[in-house]
């Protein structure tokens, strides 16, 4: 049933991204991209002397963007790594302001260009720049060094060293748009949108600059309306403000929802005696998430919502994000019922909350102060003030994000489990971080996420409770007895399950959840204070964090590190389905459909609008004879099973039928017969996962027991021509360089056990 349809789906998706990405950069000031190959050097032992004068033709090569450890030499390499290339600008940014652009660089960074430095950076997810016009060659080389330091490390995450979002050169006039920051938010009693849009804009120019700002905004179909122009003075060499305020009737406007993600254009310029001098384009929606009592609202409407923590992770591509691996992975996320999570312990890439903003997948984005002890737990923290700035200032107009978290799991790395409570410190530090983001949004949910809120000794003074609009905490075991105690100490809001499990669900294809988890998260629903609950993880990832098995790939994921699924990953359909039952009977004369709604308090728990069921009828042969699609009325938490009778005219043997949401993802499936299983692969021998192309090279993984040490691959470009042999004591994952236009077979052995089957790379 997940390939009908699919086509459909697919150009929805594909026309709508083509579509939104000529909105976005379409005004956009001149770019020239510095990706590409770099020289590449690790080494913890380098002067800067010896690094600045170096012959940079002496040292490997890698990608940009790219992570120094998804290459073989590299695998384990922690410390500094230094990329180094050459760039000229054109001719016709003489007279520009130009600017060199990071979007993030693993983890702490220094940048020098032409021999000088031009600064530092802390932080692995975030964007920096550098106004680089005064120290610019024109008409000749510039020498670009960068160090990349991936010592700092936090959870149980691979700490993914290198340059690892894009690199830019940015031009622009002395006068430029900096940012605009929009916030839509509904007013449902009064009937209204209320707008404000906060500009920033930069004179770099001898002189004070007397400039318009000018902004059109279009809809989800095309349509547009143009608010009041802006008129603004900036004096010479500063930065000034300017905030724009306006209304819109309620009825005039789409709002955002996870199943109705609409989505509007800000278009802004800035003009100079009617000579413009700066364009930005930004997507936005209108919505409204708030906590009201023990309850989360969206839109008005009472949720309850699960989802997924997804660690950007994968084997071949490091933490770069693909745009192809995102969106795969979103809406496999929401296929699995997930529309809201706390997704990771770090700001998520820029294209994922793109796509998040198109797919209608909402997330509390956190920065990393993890764990007991957790450094950077310190009240009044200018590192950690400035990684909330970097995060909002970037992801501002994201729809998709709702709210904003200032850390996981912060408590005394002293004492017994039991005793735990935050350190005073701690506790000061999320109160002073909470106040912090309040000056930056006030739009949004805050909250941090705790593993103490339960405890003996947690109360109101050492737990964060008074300024947070909703409570989260994790939980590994006896989610349902640890969550009602946390309720009892801090009453009055919602809590959410931000991570949740039992143990590592397991490597393999049949690898699954326990009973205790699936009884937990039944009475969860029973719970009205409740508001949801998120899995750890959707995806297995690499690790060096302790308990992780020999592959170093951490086994939490309903998916493996490759994406290849597990019999846990149908379990979680069902339970996080928006229905709480979906049957389909075949008869000689009748099929009988039924669909079972959610109860009011279940988990999850929202309206359903414009789902469509589809199925599809196979006769005796097992040949499909038929598809066929029933719109449905709107379904509400509490409402009466459907029922559909229909006659049997093509003498169908068997029903396949799907449940389809507004935006064509199916989220529930069902069979009049139990479908046939595919057999899991087992052998003693490594088993081949995965096979995938990138960079003239072939990426493999494989499986990795306790006794397995050094493995050996015999490959080449068919079955039967294996001439080629490399040996490696890399675990889990390698990489082979191979040509992008040849066939590609491989097999390997481990020094303990025999060949494996010999494996194809399927284009």
């Amino acid at each position: 049933m997940r390939n009908f349809a699919s086509i459909a789906l697919f150009t929805i998706v594909f026309l709508s991204s083509c579509s939104l990405e000529k909105k976005e950069t379409a005004l956009e000031n001149e770019t020239l991209s510095l990706n590409g190959a770099w020289h590449f050097l690790p080494s913890n032992d380098e002067s800067e002397k010896q690094l600045l004068t170096a012959d940079y033709a002496k040292w490997g090569s890698l990608i940009v963007p790219g992570n120094w450890d998804i290459e073989n030499t590299y695998a384990h390499f922690k410390g500094k790594g230094y990329y180094q290339r050459n760039f000229t600008l054109p001719e016709n940014w003489q007279k520009k302001q130009i600017r060199l652009k990071f979007d993030a660089v693993y983890e702490t960074s220094k940048v020098w260009l032409n021999g000088e430095l031009l600064g530092e950076h802390e932080g692995g997810y975030t964007p920096f720049e550098f106004n680089i016009t005064d120290q610019i060659q024109p008409g000749k080389p510039n020498s670009l060094l960068v160090m990349a330091d991936n010592t700092f490390r936090r959870g149980a995450w691979w700490a993914w060293g290198g340059i690892s979002r894009n690199v830019s050169l940015l031009a622009h006039n002395d006068v430029r748009l900096v940012r605009q920051h929009i916030s839509a938010v509904p007013d449902f009693i009064e009937g209204v949108v209320d707008f404000t849009i906060s500009y920033t804009i930069e004179n770099n120019s001898a002189e004070a600059q007397n400039l318009t700002i000018n902004t059109k905004i279009v809809g989800p179909e095309n349509e547009s309306w143009q608010p009041k122009t802006l008129e603004v003075t900036v004096a010479s060499n500063e930065t000034a403000n300017k905030v724009l305020t306006f209304q819109k009737e309620l009825k005039e406007v789409e709002l955002w929802h996870f199943d109705r993600p609409n989505l509007y254009v800000l278009n802004s310029s800035v003009t100079s005696n009617d000579q413009e001098l700066d364009a930005v384009s930004d997507k936005f929606g209108i919505r409204k998430m708030e906590a009201i009592g023990e309850e989360l609202y969206l839109n008005n409407e009472a949720v309850r919502l699960n989802g997924f923590n997804r660690v950007h992770d994968h084997r071949l591509y490091g933490n770069t994000e693909p745009r192809e691996l995102i969106k795969n992975d979103i809406l496999d996320i929401k296929a699995l019922g997930g529309n809201f999570s706390r997704i990771m312990h770090a700001p998520a890439s820029k294209n994922l909350l793109q796509f998040c903003d198109s797919i209608g997948y909402m997330l509390i984005e956190e920065i990393p102060v993890w764990g007991r002890g957790a450094p950077n737990a310190i009240p009044d923290n200018p590192r950690t003030k400035k990684w909330l700035d970097e995060m909002i200032t970037r992801d501002f107009n994201h729809p998709s994000v709702v709210g904003w978290s200032m850390g996981n799991e912060i408590g005394n790395p002293d004492g017994e489990w039991q005793d735990m409570t935050m350190t005073p410190g701690q506790y000061e530090y999320v109160n002073d971080m909470v106040d912090h983001v309040a000056t930056l949004d006030s739009t949004r949910l805050k909250t941090v996420v705790s593993f103490t809120s339960h405890l003996p000794l947690a109360k109101p003074g050492n737990e964060p409770y008074e300024k947070l609009d909703f409570l989260c905490m994790n939980s590994y075991g006896e989610t349902y007895e640890k969550v009602g105690r946390a309720h009892a100490k801090f009453p009055g809001k919602p809590i959410f399950i931000s991570e949740m499990g039992d143990k590592q669900i397991g490597l393999t294809p049949d690898a699954e959840f326990s009973d205790r988890l699936i009884d937990q998260l039944d009475k969860l629903r029973t719970l009205p204070y409740v508001v949801g609950s998120s899995l750890w993880t959707y995806n297995d990832y690499r690790s060096d964090y302790e308990k992780t098995p020999p592959s170093e790939n951490r086994a939490w994921g309903v998916v493996d590190v490759w994406r290849n699924k597990k019999k846990a990953y149908k379990q979680i359909q069902d339970i996080y389905a928006p229905v709480l039952g979906l049957k389909a009977e075949v008869d000689k004369n009748t099929i009988a459909i039924t669909l079972n709604p959610r109860n009011k308090k279940d988990i999850p728990a929202y309206i359903m609008k414009e789902y469509t069921l589809v199925y599809e009828l196979f006769n005796d042969q097992d040949l499909s004879i038929s598809k066929e699609r029933i719109e449905l009325p709107i379904i509400k938490p509490g409402d009466d099973a459907l029922k559909f009778n229909l006659k049997n005219e093509y003498n169908a043997t068997r029903i396949d039928i799907g449940l389809w949401s507004p935006m064509q993802i199916e989220v529930k499936t069902a069979s009049s017969e139990e479908l046939k299983k595919l057999p899991v692969e087992t052998s003693n021998s490594p088993i081949i996962e995965f096979l995938g192309r990138t960079n003239e090279s072939v990426g493999i993984g494989y499986t990795v027991s306790e006794k397995d040490s050094i493995f050996t691959f015999k490959y080449g470009n068919s079955k039967e021509n294996l001439t080629k042999e490399i040996t490696s004591n890399l675990k889990g994952a390698i990489k082979i360089k191979w040509p992008a236009t040849e066939p590609f077979f491989v097999k390997l052995k481990s020094d303990v056990t025999d060949w494996s089957t010999t494996k194809q790379l399927e284009e």
